[in-house]
């Protein structure tokens, strides 16, 4: 998140922080520190934290609500996980018909 808060590139345009993931105070914690940090870095922001499959909720919601650039974090939790299922941001990159930005 350090890395979008400091861009001077992307300051201009409405963020959204997605999470998707049972709808718990841990999870509410950890979606507010993000939201914050953009906030104070001076980005219009907000936050969500929504239920379902990662793959298919984050894509629904970037294509419902016309958002213009996809930013990710390009994070694996382990190789054999990534053969078997898949990872989100691969899902989502292939999936995306808009620019996707992905930083580690």
């Amino acid at each position: 998140m350090d890395f979008v808060a400091s861009s001077g590139l992307l300051k201009a345009v409405k963020a959204t922080v997605l999470s998707v993931g049972a709808d718990t105070a841990e999870n509410r914690s950890q979606l507010d520190a993000p939201v914050r940090r953009l906030r104070e870095a001076g980005f219009e922001v907000e936050g969500l934290l929504l239920q379902g499959d990662p793959d298919e909720v984050i894509g629904s919601h970037v294509e419902t609500r016309g958002i213009g650039l996809l930013v990710m974090g390009a994070y694996g939790h382990s190789r054999i996980r990534g053969l078997v299922i898949g990872s989100t941001t691969e899902a989502l990159v292939r999936r995306s018909r808009m620019p996707v930005l992905m930083f580690r």
